[in-house]
This record gives C-alpha cells, sequence and structure tokens, in this order.
C-alpha cells in the first residue's frame, strides 16, 4: 500500500482508538491489578535476566579459571571520578562504590587522587561486577518505566505501552550497554524516570509533585551530563504563552522553523561551513518567521535568536560539546570531519536506531509519528518529552562526538513510536505478526550480544600460548594476557626502513583502533579525504589502509579472528561501517617481514 495513503487511513483510527480514551491503568483497590503486576514481574525478568548473565560472565577465566579481563576500558569511568582519579560525572560511580563496599570491597583508605591506584580498584573485578549489575538491574528497570510511560500518554491503549516495554527487553542494542558498567544505561534509567514524574505530574495536575521534579531532573543531567532534561519543563508553561509564542505558526511551518533553527547552529558549530552558506540560512530564517502575525514582543525575539545562538557557540562550554577541537591525543579532533559531519550525524540517527530495535519495528515508526501529531487533547502530555526531540536534534545535527552508546536514550523513545505507529495499523491485531515483531529484535539481540560472549581476545589465547616466546607488537583493544612480550604499537615504529618494526616477529591490531581508518560511526560513509577523518592523521590512515589490504612492505597477514552475523542489520552495518559494537571487533595478526 503506498505510504501516504496508508498514514491517511490510519491516522482517524489511531487518533480515536489509541490516544482518546480514558485511562484504564488505575484499578479498584490500587495502583494497578494483580494481573498486571503479574506481567511486570515477568517483564523484568525477561529483560534482566540477559542483561545479568552478560555483565556476571563476560571477561572471566580467559587467561586461566578465575582470571579477568576488562573489555570495555570506558567501564568504571564514574568510579574513578568519584575518587578524583578522571575527569567525569561521579554520580553512578558513588552508588557503585559504596554498594562494593557494603559488600566488603570498600577502597584502600587514601588513593582518591592518585590514578593508578583508582583506576586498579575501578578496574578490578570485584567493582566492575557491582557496576555491571548495577547496570543490568536499571536497565531492565528501563523497559518497566516504558510501560508507564506508554499507560500514561497512550492510556486509551495499554497494549502500546506494553508493545513498547517489550520490545525494549529485547533490545540487542540496549542489553549491550546495560551488561557494562558505563554510565550509559544509568543514564538512561534516570532520564526515563524523571520524563515519567513529569507526565504523571502534568497528567494529574500535581503541582506539589512538580515541586519535587527538580530532584530527579538533577539525577537526569548528573549521571551523564544530559542537560536536555530541562526542556520537559516546557510542558508546564501556561497556555498564553505557547499561544503567543507560536502566533502565526501553522503546524508545518513549525517543523521547519526547527529544521532551519537546527541548521543555523550546525553551522556554527561547523568548522567547514562557508560564510556565504550562513547566509543563506540565515535569509531562509527570516522568511520563515511570521512577522506580520508576531506580537512586537515576539518579533523582537526573533530577530535577536540568531545572534543569541552564536554567542551561546561561542561559549569555550559549549563549543566542546558541539564543535570539538581539530587535534586530538590520537590525531584528528572531532571538529576535524568538517563538512562530513553533516552526512555522518543524519546517517548516525536512523543506523543506530535501526539497529537498536531492528527493521520491522521501524517501519511503523513513521505511522507511530503521525498518529501522535494528529492526536487532540494530548499534547501537553507528549510536550513532557520535548528532552528526547532536543537530544534527537543535537545529534543528528550538532554532535561532535558520535560513538552509538551516546543514542542510547533514543530507543526507548523510538519503542514507543514503533508500537504506537504498529497497533494503529491493523497489523497490530494479527497474532503470527506480532510474534514476528517481537522474534526479529531477540533475534538480533542473541547475533548482537553473542559477540560478547565469542569475543576475538579470548579466542586469541590458544594462539598467545603457541607463540609464547615471539615477540608481540598489539595496538589499542587487543588485551593481550599478562606475562606476554607485548608493546603498543605505534605506526612510527614501521616508518622509514621499519627498523622498530622489525624487533617485533608480529603486530596483532584490532578492528575497534584501526577502523578509524576506515567508515565508520565517528566518520561517516565518505572517507576518501584523509584529512577530514576522526582519531587519527593521513599517515596512520594510509598505513592502516595498506596493512588490512595486505600491501604493506614489512608486513604480511599471517591470521585472523573474525566475527560473524546472520541478521541482515548487522551484516549490512559490518559491510559498510565494520562491527557493531564499541569494543568488540575482528582481530588481524600480521608477520613481520625481516
Amino acid at each position: 500500500m503506498h505510504v501516504s495513503l496508508f498514514m491517511a487511513i490510519s491516522a482517524r483510527y489511531c487518533v480515536l482508538e489509541l490516544l482518546g480514551k480514558p485511562a484504564r491503568m488505575e484499578a479498584k483497590g490500587g495502583l494497578m491489578t494483580i494481573q498486571q503486576g503479574w506481567i511486570f514481574t515477568a517483564l523484568f525478568l525477561l529483560a534482566l535476566l540477559p542483561r545479568l548473565y552478560s555483565a556476571q560472565t563476560i571477561g572471566w577465566d580467559w587467561d586461566h579459571p578465575g582470571s579477568f579481563t576488562l573489555i570495555n576500558f570506558d567501564e568504571g569511568g564514574s568510579c574513578r571520578a568519584a575518587m578524583n582519579g578522571f575527569s567525569y560525572s561521579t554520580f553512578v560511580g558513588r552508588q557503585t562504590i559504596a554498594i562494593a563496599s557494603v559488600l566488603g570491597h570498600a577502597p584502600d583508605p587514601g588513593i582518591s587522587g592518585d590514578q593508578l591506584a583508582v583506576k586498579a580498584y575501578c578496574h578490578a573485578p570485584d567493582h566492575i561486577l557491582v557496576a555491571r549489575t548495577y547496570s543490568a538491574v536499571l536497565g531492565a528497570l528501563t523497559a518497566l518505566l516504558v510501560v508507564f510511560l506508554g499507560l500514561q500518554l497512550i492510556p486509551g491503549a495499554p497494549v502500546v505501552a506494553w508493545t513498547a516495554g517489550g520490545l525494549l527487553a529485547v533490545s540487542g542494542f540496549h542489553m549491550s550497554q546495560s551488561q557494562s558498567g558505563t554510565v550509559d544505561a544509568p543514564s538512561t534509567f534516570f532520564i526515563y524516570l524523571f520524563l515519567c514524574f513529569m507526565v504523571w505530574s502534568v497528567r494529574r495536575r500535581a503541582a506539589s509533585a512538580l515541586l519535587l521534579s527538580p530532584v530527579f531532573a538533577l539525577f537526569a543531567m548528573w549521571t551523564k551530563y544530559w542537560v536536555f532534561a530541562i526542556f520537559a519543563y516546557l510542558a508546564v508553561l501556561p497556555l498564553g504563552w505557547w499561544k503567543a509564542v507560536s502566533k502565526g505558526f501553522s503546524g508545518k511551518r513549525i517543523v521547519l522553523f526547527v529544521l532551519v533553527v537546527s541548521v543555523w547552529l550546525a553551522a556554527l558549530t561547523n568548522v567547514a561551513f562557508p560564510e556565504m552558506g550562513l547566509l543563506l540560512v540565515l535569509a531562509t530564517y527570516l522568511l520563515i518567521v511570521p512577522w506580520r502575525q508576531s506580537s512586537r514582543i515576539m518579533a523582537v525575539v526573533w530577530a535577536l535568536l540568531p545572534l543569541a545562538l552564536w554567542a551561546v557557540t561561542q561559549v569555550d562550554l559549549i563549543n566542546a560539546y558541539t564543535t570539538g577541537g581539530s587535534a586530538g591525543r590520537f590525531g584528528g579532533g572531532y571538529a576535524a570531519i568538517g563538512e562530513h559531519k553533516w552526512l555522518r550525524n543524519l546517517v548516525n540517527v536512523p543506523a543506530v536506531i535501526t539497529m537498536g530495535i531492528g527493521i520491522p519495528a521501524c517501519l511503523f515508526i513513521p505511522a507511530g509519528i503521525r498518529c501522535l501529531i494528529s492526536a487532540s487533547g494530548q499534547h501537553r502530555f507528549w510536550l513532557c518529552m520535548l528532552p528526547v526531540l532536543g537530544f534527537l536534534l543535537f545529534m543528528a545535527f550538532l554532535a561532535p562526538v558520535t560513538y552509538y552508546r551516546h543514542y542510547l536514550p533514543l530507543i526507548p523513545a523510538a519503542c514507543l513510536l514503533a508500537a504506537l505507529g504498529l497497533h494503529s495499523t491493523t497489523w497490530g491485531r494479527r497474532p503470527w505478526f506480532l510474534v514476528l515483531f517481537f522474534v526479529w529484535p531477540a533475534l538480533l539481540a542473541w547475533d548482537m550480544v553473542t559477540d560478547y560472549h565469542r569475543d576475538p581476545r579470548a579466542l586469541m589465547r590458544n594462539w598467545y600460548q603457541q607463540h609464547s616466546e615471539a615477540a608481540v607488537f598489539t595496538s589499542f583493544y587487543v588485551s593481550p594476557p599478562a606475562g606476554l612480550r607485548a608493546v603498543l604499537f605505534r605506526p612510527e615504529f614501521a616508518a622509514g626502513e621499519g627498523a622498530s618494526l622489525k624487533q617485533a616477529d608480529y603486530l596483532v591490531l584490532s578492528e575497534n583502533w584501526y577502523d578509524t581508518a576506515f567508515a565508520n560511526e565517528l566518520n561517516g560513509p565518505v572517507v576518501d579525504n584523509l584529512d577530514l577523518l576522526v582519531k587519527t592523521t593521513p599517515e596512520y590512515a594510509t598505513f592502516y589502509r595498506q596493512v588490512l589490504a595486505g600491501v604493506h612492505p614489512y608486513l604480511e597477514p599471517h591470521d585472523e579472528y573474525l566475527l560473524s552475523h546472520f541478521m541482515p542489520e548487522l551484516r549490512l552495518h559490518r559491510h559498510w561501517y565494520g562491527n557493531f559494537q564499541l569494543f568488540v571487533g575482528d582481530i588481524k595478526v600480521f608477520r613481520v617481514r625481516k
């Protein structure tokens, strides 16, 4: 069926059936029925068990029974920050340290500020196990928050809420982040805890509850500096203010206005954007604003807005989070991508959402958006979700750093829209399709999460044992066993006659390091200009491309340990962008020609 006709037919159905009925969450004698309580429990266990299993098994027994190998070097960052050993948010770290201390694994007295001692404690298995379990539990609870949020936003159709929660429970991308001791899954939990509280408060017009909301907003922001939470308070502005601001704006004009302002900010924070282009964007902005219908006060606001946004982007802290530096520790900084940033960001958003919930669910997101836009009388509650929209626009237009895990807060919202779109059509009433709707992302999760359980670094342990006497150079993310004659490799070792390189017998490279020489989530799909690559240099990129192609004069392919996938999302991503996971990738071994 043609997409536009499909949307038009479904719009009337979804507005009347999904968004217009009274809430049915409350039951006599309590907040929910016993049956709903059992469903909540089952959903929590469905989400928790795979996350908790991976959290407590990944990285163990690689070298010998009882050994532990850290597989994600970003784990424990908040713990390190809490003891002044790293610059980061301390919110999660303080909690995991407290839990570990109660369990008898407190840090040694006096190590605060000692970076090496702090890192050793935070990366030790006792603390990592606590951090991963904490992340797994909050990740599972996020699925329940999505259900609660759906019941509040779409009270007339509880099936939408349960579908969205179930979709998040089986999301492989969310599982991958929930099994890790980073702050990403906890951050998403606290973000949606705040959003749930805001929607609940606004729906019930509970002014006293709103007074408590800054506490939840603080949690959402402090976990990972997620400042977008403040946009939720736009939902409580008086209706008169909204009318004054939107006077003269049609629905389409509002969309165009938001997009043009986003492009204006993106242009201001892109070092490669031409000055003449700025004038063109500014002219487009001036044409979109309904000057004749606006009040005098709003006309002044609209006139000053572009200048105010320019001034904001000149603040060093904001510039660092929107433009980035031109140089970094490992070569080109995040601003070095230049004009390729536009394409990279716009590709990454749909790519990571597709990988997060699967192709079938993504096909229903447009129907969910149309259903939401067509709703009447429910918009104020959905305004509480403006932080997610603001974050989406930031990641699509401004973000200089685009590791996939940064997109995690978008996934629960995508689940809600996909579920809303599904049940606004007849497909949502076909049992066989509902089975497919959940089985597909479950298979995707299996294919994705098992990357960690068949990690090439663990498989290489036999290779290390067979070459225990060899001198080996390794790149980052290889994680060689302790005691191996391994030295961290730098491409300069292969310069000239390769004298430094020839001191070793083998070079072991991890995809997670050399992929910066190719298309990936940081570089985007266009990588023909080596000067526009992130976290590398033209010389480094040339070296890695030669080595991987097997044409380097001093290195020849010797062995490889590769991941394999069967789901189309992962296979397509692997073809265009390499492996989807950040810390798990192919390992390739090269023999050094003497």
